[in-house]
């Protein structure tokens, strides 16, 4: 604000009496919520206590106020909710900043106890709503860690978090478990330790479905994170081996036996992995992984071979590119003896061929230049995506017949097009097929949909962009 105005300011306000400000704050406060929520700030540390209640209250007329004709917040209003409550908790940064622990453990505590409300208040397509509730806990963690906290106020959120870690709080959600990794964080003595390590033990998941062994490998991950402040590596080591089948542990066991150079250990466990979560297509590559490694460490072509096909085939497009099927076919092909190289593309081609796996068919014909049986692929199956996809040396050796393949299949595609976007789209592929050398097929088909469609103005209208 410019000078001239903030004098211009003081100088209203010195003019103006009590009765007059008052009516204007209630006024701007009825008719703008940001100016209201503003305002109560000013108060909430020398006119009210710093009280949970009170904050959990303007977060209830926050979600009243927003709130729709059917009962909700609707998905437009979400983003101004999010922005209404997060002045709310940057009160607790605010408060953080100037030591007023009180105040600060007032308002995450008072929005907290509403996180469900929230939660729950309306559409949450944007992840408004739960942004609002990972904010708030990442302001909890913030608190926890500030090496400023007294003792006794540590002691005092100590206590809240790991009730409402006991009393289920947000259970179901994963945020419930950052009530415990707080506990963890100020369980800084032997007693705060053991219970701890007591209520996790008391733990016990329900059920024997994806969430319940969920839930179960978080209570053993907080459980070890626990031992880690407080046990001997022997016993943390130990506490990992009997929860081997939780895949953090088998993996950093896995880790531990690698940088030991103890392979056989490696092996066991990777193994041990590979027939326990058989049905884990992500945690069987994992395991999958462990074995190539240490083959390929110990030079067992063999083995390496075998691991190297199945990541050809079942390797993702995520994750470490080393495994990618690109990758592991040119270690096949340095595995292979270059005089049994081709009859071993053989059976590539077969396997391919059996798992309908295009991609892969698609890249060893590209490798081995395959072209003719490339083509065979192409008559097969038509589309303008495979061809857009071939090589650019099948395209040139075979121009012909890729124009009459793609004008046949863009003849195909107007056949089914409707609407301006689809017919955009149409034109867009007319003109790839000018580009592959089918001007006139290009012309043909223009002319043919628009004496077809006299009556699509649309469809005139983008074709005469051509």
């Amino acid at each position: 604000m410019a000078k001239k105005n903030i004098d211009s300011v003081e100088l209203l306000l010195s003019k103006l009496d009590r009765m007059q400000l008052a009516d204007f704050i209630r006024k701007e406060c009825a008719a703008d919520r940001q100016f209201q929520e503003k305002f109560l700030s000013l108060g909430t540390v020398t006119l009210f206590s710093p009280n949970p209640e009170s904050y959990a209250a303007r977060v209830k007329d926050l979600i009243d106020d927003y709130t729709g004709n059917y009962g909700y917040i609707p998905y437009r209003d979400t983003f101004d909710f999010n922005r209404a409550v997060t002045q709310i908790l940057d009160e607790a940064d605010e408060a953080m900043e100037k030591g007023d622990w009180e105040v600060a453990i007032a308002v995450l505590t008072g929005v907290a106890s509403e996180a469900e409300n929230i939660i729950n208040s309306g559409d949450d397509s944007a992840g408004e709503l739960g942004a609002i509730i990972y904010d708030g806990f990442e302001k909890w963690l913030d608190l926890c860690k500030n090496d400023s906290l007294p003792e006794n106020i540590k002691s005092e959120i100590f206590e809240y978090v790991l009730s409402r870690f006991n009393y289920n709080d947000l259970k179901g959600w994963d945020w419930w478990w950052d009530w415990m990794e707080m506990a963890i964080i100020l369980a800084d003595t032997p007693d705060k330790q053991k219970r701890v390590i007591s209520a996790l033990d008391a733990f016990w998941p329900e059920g024997d479905d994806w969430s319940a062994q969920h839930n179960a490998e978080t209570a053993q991950i907080y459980r070890f994170k626990m031992m880690s402040k407080c046990g001997t590596e022997e016993d943390q080591i130990k506490f990992m081996y009997d929860h081997v089948s939780n895949p953090d542990f088998r993996n950093t066991l896995i880790q531990k036996a690698w940088d030991k150079s103890d392979y056989d250990e490696v092996l066991r466990l990777a193994q041990d992995g590979v027939v326990h979560d058989a049905e884990h297509a992500g945690l069987l590559n994992d395991w999958h992984k462990w074995e190539y490694k240490v083959y390929r460490q110990t030079k067992n072509r063999d083995k390496e071979l075998e691991l190297a096909r199945y990541f050809f085939f079942n390797g993702s497009g995520w994750g470490e590119k080393e495994y990618y099927y690109e990758a592991m076919y040119a270690v096949l092909r340095s595995l292979v003896p270059q005089d049994e190289w081709m009859e071993y593309v053989a059976t590539l081609i077969c396997e391919a061929r059996s798992n309908k796996d295009k991609v892969r068919l698609l890249y060893i014909y590209t490798q081995e230049k395959m072209w003719k049986e490339y083509m065979d692929f192409l008559r097969k199956e038509p589309s303008t995506y495979n061809i857009d996809d071939a090589p650019d040396e099948l395209k040139k050796l075979f121009a012909d017949e890729i124009v009459k393949l793609y004008a046949s299949a863009v003849r195909s595609y107007f056949q089914h097009a409707y609407g301006r976007d689809a017919y955009r789209e149409g034109v867009v592929l007319l003109r790839k097929l000018i580009k592959y050398g089918g001007t006139e097929e290009s012309n043909q088909i223009a002319t043919e949909q628009k004496s077809r469609t006299p009556r699509r103005p649309a469809l005139i209208d983008e074709l005469s962009k051509l």
